[in-house]
């Protein structure tokens, strides 16, 4: 059953394992987010009930190690096994909160406005004081609504949450919670994946160096990495414009696998070149503007299912070449200015691609 806290079990009951796949694009986000998703687990793993989980190490802490620890633990509770004490604040005993950090105690008992957690929470998301920091998963309302229940009742510890006196509404909300086992195994798991994919993330990187280098012998400062996160590559012809040509192009073979953006407005590229980027099977960005490509060329581009962005202004594109991009399912923007396509065959092309947005320039009445 899903739980809050913003976990994803990596088994449930009688099925097998859940795979995390990640590509190496999603690797920054996945860091960053992988606790924003739900974990699964059966009901029998459960071990108390909301009324008997112990209040501190079994409610306050699994809130604090899933959200805060982070940012704010030394090496042996930190998920990430790297010491990381922002604002020399540590949150990782009742004892730390009490003392605080650079600031205010983390919490005082009874007192939610002096306890600079909760503070720092209800901050808004873009404020560079808000806890978690923006892009970080963020604490949930029911997680909330726990900490200033235990923060009022005099930050109890050792009791369970009956004995403390939880009312019914706070009982509620930790049902909804993982206990802090499921926490720690969502964590191992979650920076499992995370090594597991840069190791092959440095991997692919270290397998383009030499085509890289190859490419850069010929076209210095032209291509690279999207992103240090990333082994997807770009490409640009701009500073060459129409000194880069077909034979040119065809020097990209390379990294033709690897190449995801390829700018060549304004260059010398015709037709002929076009079966060259037909090749390019990942692209999903490519600026053709300025460009000889005509109707005839366009074929090549029908097998680039990824493309999303395609620049065409200024070329002599007409009606008949537009239907050979009707395939294209994924394209998002699509740039037609200066050429022969007419509006009614716009009209057509968007029944087939209906996401995708036409621009044909400012119209003047």
């Amino acid at each position: 059953m899903l739980l809050g806290a913003g976990f994803l079990a990596v088994r449930s009951l009688g099925q097998p394992p859940i795979e995390i796949v990640m590509s190496h694009r999603s690797l920054f986000h996945f860091v960053l987010a992988a606790l924003a998703l739900c974990f699964v687990i059966s009901d029998k793993a459960i071990a108390k009930s909301a009324a008997d989980r112990d209040v501190y190490k079994g409610v306050v802490v699994p809130i604090l190690r899933a959200k805060c620890y982070q940012c704010h633990a030394d090496v042996s509770d930190n998920p990430s096994g790297k010491k990381k004490i922002k604002g020399k604040l540590e949150l990782t005993s009742l004892e730390l909160m009490k003392k605080g950090g650079d600031e205010a105690p983390a919490v005082v008992a009874g007192n939610l406005e002096e306890s600079i957690l909760l503070m720092r929470i209800n901050l808004p998301h873009d404020d560079e004081e808000h806890m978690p920091p923006e892009g970080k998963p963020q604490i949930e309302e029911s997680e909330l609504k726990v900490l200033e229940w235990w923060i009022k009742a005099e930050l109890p510890v050792g009791k369970s949450m009956k004995d403390a006196g939880a009312p019914d509404d706070i009982l509620a909300a930790v049902e909804s919670l993982p206990t802090d086992e499921e926490v720690k195994d969502a964590l191992a798991e979650m920076y499992a994946q995370a090594d597991a994919s840069a190791a092959r993330l440095a991997t692919a990187r270290d397998a383009l160096k030499d085509p890289i280098a190859e490419v850069s012998g010929h076209f210095p400062n032209s291509i690279g990495f999207i992103s240090q996160q990333d082994s997807d590559l770009t490409f640009t012809a701009v500073s060459m414009r129409k000194d880069f040509n077909d034979e040119h192009l065809a020097k990209l073979s390379p990294v033709s696998a690897g190449l995801v953006d390829v700018n060549l407005s304004a260059t010398s590229i015709t037709d002929a070149g076009a079966a060259t980027l037909g090749k390019m099977s990942r692209l999903r960005k490519l600026w053709l503007n300025g460009t000889g490509i005509t109707d005839s060329g366009l074929d090549a581009l029908r097998s680039l299912s990824d493309l999303e962005y395609l620049n065409l202004y200024g070329t002599e594109i007409t009606d008949a070449g537009l239907k050979k991009l009707a395939g294209l399912k994924n394209l998002k923007k699509l740039y037609l200015w200066q050429t022969k396509v007419t509006p009614g065959a716009v009209e057509e092309f968007k029944k087939s691609v209906t996401d995708c947005d036409v621009n044909m320039g400012i119209k003047v009445e």
